[in-house]
């Protein structure tokens, strides 16, 4: 099992894509099994998937939009003209497929169907994937995860990030050997035949502010304690969010998010994070992330120094759960939340750095999402924001 990486900053599409995949043969020595994309919206045209199909046309295919730019081994990639990254995956042992459906009205099927299209073109459909990469929009995330599990059980990891695009303007797209696809569910299935690890953490840590969600519909937070959710949330805060504004406060809220307890590993607390993005007139506050009535939530607060280092803290630990110390880590994914890298957008040199260390210089490729999706404490499969999901390789 081989891994390669490569990427491009060209404007040019079609350039960009051609010029990345050359490279990547070449460091491969052939087609890859199967092939992961991330580039910036101004990329994801038809031209993008058409090059590549045209160099590897029997290589399944997915990915999506990442925010800003892509990370691999030779550092953070941004451009005034975008950029492309690509990962192959050359494991003529293994097995793997890609599928996808569109989400309409009913992102659990879609999750379902997406799956059960991947385990089928993979040959093995009447088996357990090791592992489920997934690319989806931001907006109904649980649902779809809930729908694949629905498929393959919940003990199969299913690790993966939401597509992203640069304003929140809704150009976000998603990627699959079919072409450039808009709201729709792709993921791969992988039958393996490295050993693997993965881990699903973020940068921040919880504080003494918590409290009970007393009303909530959806993704909207209406009453913590019984009062208004935007008045308790800038209240714990201590006012760096005002609660006398209403409207986006993605950028505000960013070093503050809302936790809830996972679970625990090894004696450490493991928290799922929910991003605030808007304060509504009613004083409501609207999350990236599902909340439900009787949820316990902390603020949590990280700094800008510890989202730079939590990136490599991850690969590490998804290195130590594959359990190959001392043998080679061999390549590798991660998903890096765009919300994080924007706030500490000047220092991403320093954390593909870090990331390249703790992967020992081996091939990986890094997106920057709207969404993370990993496995906390024994492969509970979970959707959250401001996070961290890492997959490597090893042995």
């Amino acid at each position: 099992m081989r891994f390669a990486s490569a990427y491009s900053l060209l404007g040019d599409p079609g350039r960009a894509a051609t010029a990345a995949m050359e490279t990547l043969l070449k460091k491969l020595g052939g087609a890859p099994d199967l092939l992961l994309i991330y580039a910036t919206e101004s990329h994801a045209t038809d031209a993008l998937i058409s090059c590549v199909r045209g160099l590897v046309p029997g290589t399944p295919i997915l990915g999506s939009t990442s925010c800003g730019g892509v990370m691999t081994e030779a550092g953070f990639h941004t451009g005034p003209d975008g950029a492309i990254g690509l990962l192959g995956v050359k494991d003529p042992g293994g097995a793997y497929g890609v599928g996808s459906a569109p989400l309409a009205d009913d992102p659990f099927t879609a999750g379902a169907t997406a799956v059960e299209q991947a385990l089928v073109a993979s040959g093995r459909d009447f088996e357990s994937p090791v592992i489920v990469w997934c690319c989806q929009p931001p907006g109904r995330e649980e649902a779809v995860l809930a729908g694949i599990q629905s498929v393959i059980g919940p003990h199969t990891p299913i690790i993966g990030g939401s597509s992203a695009d640069e304003q929140i303007a809704g150009k976000w797209r998603e990627f699959s050997t079919d072409g450039v696809l808009a709201e729709h569910v792709v993921v791969s299935v992988w039958f393996p035949t490295l050993s693997h690890g993965a881990a699903f953490q973020s940068g921040y840590a919880p504080t003494d502010r918590t409290g009970t969600v007393t009303l909530a519909d959806g993704r909207q937070v209406l009453e913590i304690d019984g009062r208004p959710a935007a008045e308790v949330y800038c209240g714990w805060t201590d006012g760096e969010v005002p609660s006398v504004q209403s409207g986006m406060i993605l950028a505000r809220s960013t070093p503050t998010p809302l936790g809830r307890l996972a679970g625990e590993l090894d004696g450490v607390p493991m928290f799922v994070l929910s991003h605030p993005a808007m304060i509504g007139l009613a004083g409501d506050l609207s999350l990236f992330t599902d909340i439900a009535e009787g949820d316990q939530i902390v603020l949590m607060r990280g700094s800008p120094e510890s989202l730079v280092k939590r990136a490599a803290v991850v690969v590490n630990d998804a290195r130590a759960a594959g359990g190959w110390a001392g043998e080679q880590t061999r390549g590798g994914l991660v998903i890096y939340c765009g919300g994080c890298m924007l706030h500490v957008r000047d220092r991403m040199d320093e954390v593909a750095e870090q990331v390249a260390q703790a992967m020992e210089g081996a091939p990986f490729l890094g997106a920057f999402t709207f969404g993370e999706q990993g496995a906390i404490v024994d492969s509970s499969n979970r959707h959250g924001n401001l996070m961290v999901s890492g997959l490597m390789f090893g042995g």
